[in-house]
């Protein structure tokens, strides 16, 4: 699927895109989310700033905009390949296969997931994280991929 969508969030605020989460009661551990979160400056960005695959990837390139203005992003999941864009700029690229260890990144570091990720489902429910920060979404479109 692709999912495509605008955000802004509150100075300071805190949020996150779920996606592929099989259970809705659990989805850090079920599934993967795409960070949101004010970290506009950041020069160097790590695994739990915007854009994000939360502990998991580093966004390429920090492109979110100030806190308050509204911010693209573009997620393609396609069977173990995730990618995702973020004002235009490509911010991460990874195959889920790369991950075959639980707790544990393709660059060692250690994560916080209790399943390899490469034995994440690739089905699943998408949702926005309440973190407890304002944050907005809108023009939200979801795509099946043929």
């Amino acid at each position: 699927f692709r999912l495509e969508l605008e955000f802004k969030i509150s100075p300071g605020g805190n949020s996150g895109i779920f996606y592929r989460t099989a259970n809705i009661d659990d989805p850090v551990q079920t599934g993967a989310e795409l960070q949101v979160l004010d970290s506009y400056g950041k020069e160097k960005v790590d695994k739990h700033d915007c854009g994000a695959a939360y502990d998991l990837m580093e966004p390429r390139v920090n492109a979110c905009r100030p806190a308050g203005e509204w911010n693209h992003v573009v997620l393609t999941c396609d069977g173990s390949k995730v990618s995702a864009t973020m004002n235009g700029q490509a911010i991460i690229d990874m195959d889920l296969g790369n991950w075959p260890e639980a707790h544990k990144n393709p660059d060692g570091t250690a994560n916080k997931f209790n399943t390899a990720y490469k034995d994440m489902p690739r089905r699943g429910y998408i949702g926005f994280q309440d973190h407890g920060s304002p944050v907005w979404y809108r023009n939200i479109r979801v795509m099946e991929l043929k």
